[in-house]
């Protein structure tokens, strides 16, 4: 094995091998190989073999385990405790990152550590667009009074019975008592500061620029945890935390079933 990674770094081609043989190569460096290998594997594939039949298998076999670290990594420093649904989505997205960049076959410029801060590039931004790209973020706009956020995109034939209810439902989440007081505190606090001063613009685009995220996809906004740590006099880490938790709590208390916000 190590004289066919050898044979295979030193030609920077795929050697020949049979079924077996490719399969025991792949298996090797998905399992074994350590990580700056398999960055240099990932590398003579996708710049000097690229055409090979077994290129994308041998290049997932390198990308694949530095996108479940990229994964786990990010979802730690973003949520403290991430869920396993949170972690396996931003692999997904990693992995669909590396997938998409090899069939795109951008230019890289030559040397090693170019193509090590492309390809990591690739898979950290992977994990963030496939998370913040939800389709409950679609379609979210800041408005003056939370008091006013309509849950449908058409209006209800009724104005004075849609604003009772959103009145209603507000308070309900906001005072829900059976969340613990930080969370149902850290929720009271959004509440109070309004989607002018705890949300922010969603800095993740598929360009690079904020400006065409806005005019592209009519703007993404998310929460911001740092403006609402500022107002509750605690680290942003425990908000996180708290968001979390509210999160699963009032998603099956309020919307089991996922159809509270569906556009009819």
């Amino acid at each position: 094995m190590l004289e066919t990674i050898s044979d295979l770094l030193g030609s920077k081609k795929i050697p020949s091998l049979d079924e077996v043989q490719m399969s025991a190569l792949l298996h090797h460096i998905f399992t074994a190989a350590h990580r700056m290998l398999r960055i240099q594997i990932a590398e003579v594939v996708y710049r000097y073999d690229h055409d090979h039949p077994r290129a994308l298998d041998l290049f997932l076999a390198c990308t694949l385990p530095l996108a479940e670290k990229a994964a786990k990594r990010k979802a730690y420093l973003l949520f403290f405790h991430p869920s396993d649904w949170q972690i396996e989505l931003m692999y997904d997205g990693a992995v669909e990152a590396a997938i998409y960049i090899f069939q795109a076959n951008r230019s890289v410029r030559p040397g090693t550590d170019a193509f090590r801060r492309f390809l990591l590039r690739v898979l950290y931004h992977g994990t963030l667009r496939s998370y913040f790209m939800r389709q409950e973020y679609s379609g979210i706009r800041p408005v003056a009074d939370v008091r006013t956020v309509r849950t449908h995109r058409k209006p209800f034939r009724n104005s004075v019975e849609q604003d009772v209810m959103t009145r209603e439902l507000l308070e309900q989440v906001t005072n829900w008592p059976y969340l613990r007081a930080p969370v149902r505190a850290t929720l009271q606090c959004i509440a109070a500061l309004g989607p002018d001063a705890a949300l922010k613009a969603h800095a993740y685009t598929a360009s690079g620029d904020p400006d065409k995220w806005e005019r592209q996809r009519g703007g993404r906004p998310i929460l911001d945890p740092e403006a609402i740590a500022e107002a509750m006099g605690i680290p942003k880490r425990d908000v996180h935390r708290y968001l979390c938790q509210a999160r699963v709590i009032l998603r099956q208390v309020f919307n089991a079933d996922g159809r509270l916000f569906l556009t009819h």
